[in-house]
């Protein structure tokens, strides 16, 4: 009778010692590089605050061309709030005039993460049914969030915000 090949043959089958070990010794580099990262969210929760207040800049724009009327940005300083609403209110606090958010019916006002997100200073200005600001320059707004600054622009003459 003919010998039969059975794939392996004497070879045990798993992992050698060295790579459990080089295995383990990359998941250790993994976690102290990347679980830190995780710990702290105060970066993570800046960064998502400050692209809310770019993409609401840009939906009060849209809003004001849609509903062919004024469309007003109210930002709180102390608060570090954004609302928008059909009349110039930078304390946010009169939310009878604020825009509905069309997908839940709620009033537009975002309150940044506490203590994370501070504005330099509080604003109020308007897009016009052109989609226009009412701005007199090219506007910086200033953010600090997580000890780094970052600045949205809203150019004058077209409302471009970046």
């Amino acid at each position: 009778m003919a010998n039969v090949y059975h794939g392996l043959g004497n070879k045990s089958k798993g992992f050698t010692l060295i790579e459990l070990v080089m295995v383990m010794v990359l998941i250790g580099i993994l976690a102290v590089a990347i679980i830190p990262r995780f710990a702290n969210r105060n970066s993570f929760d800046a960064r998502g605050y400050f692209d809310q207040s770019i993409s609401l800049l840009r939906y009060a724009q849209k809003l004001a061309v849609a509903q062919r009327r004024d469309v007003f940005v109210n930002i709180h300083a102390p608060s570090a709030t954004i609302c928008l609403s059909y009349v110039a209110d930078t304390s946010c606090s009169d939310l009878t005039n604020a825009a509905i958010n069309p997908a839940d019916q709620t009033k537009i006002y975002k309150p940044a993460p506490a203590g994370v997100v501070s504005f330099a200073n509080s604003l109020s200005f308007s897009f016009s049914a052109l989609g226009k600001p009412s701005l007199a320059n090219t506007t910086l707004i200033n953010m600090t969030g997580d000890g780094i600054l970052q600045t949205i622009t809203v150019e004058r003459d077209t409302g471009y915000v970046h």
